[in-house]
């Protein structure tokens, strides 16, 4: 799988290329290509063994014995056709492979302390699988089925080990899925950022399922590039000094691992002699690899960030801000003006902070975390931890203690205007009832404990059940209840709506989630964008 990928500046550590993740490598086995049964008595008379002694339904005592089969390796064999004939030195060759069922009861330890009751339980559970696979009673009549059921259940019941082992087998078998090799380079929101000389990727993760010795590699990278081993994957680290100012690098980070399928045969003499399941599971190794391409651009990008009222209507001058990389370093320091600041900076994470508040209004005590791509697009983190989509940085200032509340579209991060909205005190009285238009709403409330939710869906969109819960403190600051029960101090309440399956277009948005976002808009941050008897003969089982 190929899949190309223009990345940009984010954080890592160091590793080498090609390094091998733990683990041993596969060994395949093989089963026998043809058996001959064994004589286990040496006098010419079969070998059997019982372990269900019990009383049937209508009170008589009953026994169900069963014959004993290995081939001359030693091995035990299960017939799969209870009514056919078993014959010992008889030549049996490896035929076909059966459901992967079968996989599951040969691989199980029973270990009871006694191998020929282990034997006796698995080759009940054989029979009984063998009818529900093919939905018939022909090895195992209802009766006994019953009676299995029945004293599996309580451990206080005649037979209760055998019959539990044997219920536990046939329904593990049932339930029994062959785990496939695969390994998966996610590809997510891969991105670069400059440390100590080398762009650092973000995490890349790394899903895998029924594999060993993974090893990681790298193509068309320069000279001391490397890959290191993460949380949950690797990350990739490439020399700054590689790509000159306004060029670009593309390469490719590799993964291959090694990994097994699994194959029960039964064995075949003739059509008058009983078909045989081989006790072992054949083995083979598979390879399974991935490829994911990314591109490293050493460009930069001019961004707006503005300072602005609570209308966002203009901009407040004043304001002294602050800009620093993911390492805490300033990169720039400015007091805002009548018109939106542009600044110009390279992919990678950053943070807006006010240290000193413009003359009127409140200082902003939230610092935005905000990230820029490849592609110059802007993410802001919100409270949760998720980066969501932005047209450009906002920072709003306000006189007085209040909250103000977001609509936006759940895809595109747009204020959504027409949604009637209610929020109610915690005594349930209404204390406001309005419309949301293309601007946050701003209300000023007494500190208190409020629930905000909507009555009235914006055309085209659907109507949203959630409420939030949010507190303003009497120092004016604004918190709203998450996830975990707890309240943290936020931006602004954003309430969420999606559009009806009629009005969705297929778009890619970052993911937003639905909780809320609170703002204390005395100059908090934004950012806006975009059982039974049955007996037979030996000849039969």
């Amino acid at each position: 799988m190929k899949r190309v990928k223009s990345i940009l500046f984010a954080i890592l550590i160091a590793f080498i290329i090609g390094f091998a993740g733990l683990g041993s490598v596969f060994a395949a086995t093989s089963l026998p290509n043809s058996i001959k049964t064994a004589d286990l008595t040496g006098n010419g008379k079969y070998k059997t063994v019982n372990y269900i002694i019990g009383t049937a339904q209508d009170g008589k005592k009953y026994t169900y014995p069963i014959v004993v089969k290995k081939a001359t390796n030693g091995k035990y064999v299960y017939c799969m056709e209870l009514d056919a004939t078993y014959r010992y030195n008889a030549d049996y060759k490896k035929t076909g492979k059966v459901d992967d069922g079968f996989i599951y009861i040969i691989e199980s330890n029973i270990n009871t302390g006694d191998s020929e009751k282990d034997f006796y339980i698995k080759q009940l559970a054989v029979w009984y699988y063998m009818d529900y696979v093919n939905g018939n009673n022909n090895n195992l009549e209802p009766n006994l089925k019953n009676y299995i059921i029945y004293h599996s259940k309580d451990s206080n019941r005649e037979n209760y080990d055998v019959c539990k082992k044997v219920i536990d087998l046939l329904n593990g078998a049932i339930n029994y899925k062959q785990a496939n090799a695969s390994i998966d380079l996610v590809d997510g929101q891969v991105t670069f950022s400059i440390v100590d000389g080398y762009y650092v990727s973000s995490e890349i993760v790394v899903n895998s399922n029924n594999v060993k010795n993974i090893k990681y590699s790298l193509t068309n990278t320069p000279k001391g590039s490397q890959v290191v081993k993460s949380t949950n994957g690797v990350k990739v680290k490439i020399p700054t000094s590689a790509i000159k100012a306004g060029e670009k690098l593309t390469f490719s980070l590799n993964v291959k691992a090694e990994g097994e399928n699994k194959a029960a045969y039964y064995y075949f003499a003739n059509s008058k002699l009983q078909k045989l399941l081989y006790s072992e599971v054949e083995t083979t190794s598979t390879n399974v690899s991935d490829e994911l391409k990314m591109t490293i651009a050493n460009v930069d990008y001019t961004i707006n960030i503005s300072k602005t009222d609570v209308t966002q209507s203009k901009e407040v001058e004043g304001a002294t801000l602050e800009v620093k990389n993911e390492k805490g370093t300033l990169i720039e320091k400015w007091v805002s003006t009548k018109e939106t600041h542009k600044i110009t900076l390279k992919p990678g994470k950053y943070s807006l902070t006010e240290t000193i508040a413009p003359a009127g209004y409140k200082l902003s005590k939230t610092t935005i975390e905000f990230m820029i791509d490849v592609t110059g697009t802007i993410y802001v983190k919100d409270q949760n931890g998720v980066y969501n989509k932005v047209d450009h940085v906002v920072m709003i200032n306000e006189l007085e203690d209040s909250v103000s509340i977001a609509k936006l579209d759940s895809e595109t991060g747009k204020q959504v205007a027409g949604a009637k909205l209610v929020i109610k005190d915690s005594n349930g009285y209404v204390v406001s009832e309005f419309t949301t238009t293309d601007k946050m709403y701003s209300l000023q409330l007494k500190s208190g404990v409020y629930t905000l939710y909507e009555v009235e869906a914006p055309a085209g969109y659907e109507l949203s059940k959630d409420v939030v819960t949010f507190k303003l403190l009497d120092d004016g600051t604004v918190q709203v209840l998450n996830g975990n029960g707890k309240y943290e101090d936020v931006v602004y309440v954003t309430f969420y709506n999606k559009k009806k399956p009629e009005e969705r277009k297929e778009v890619e948005v970052p993911a937003t989630g639905k909780n809320a976002t609170l703002l204390l808009i005395s100059g908090l941050a934004l950012l806006i964008g975009g059982a039974f008897y049955a007996k037979k003969s030996i000849k039969e089982c």
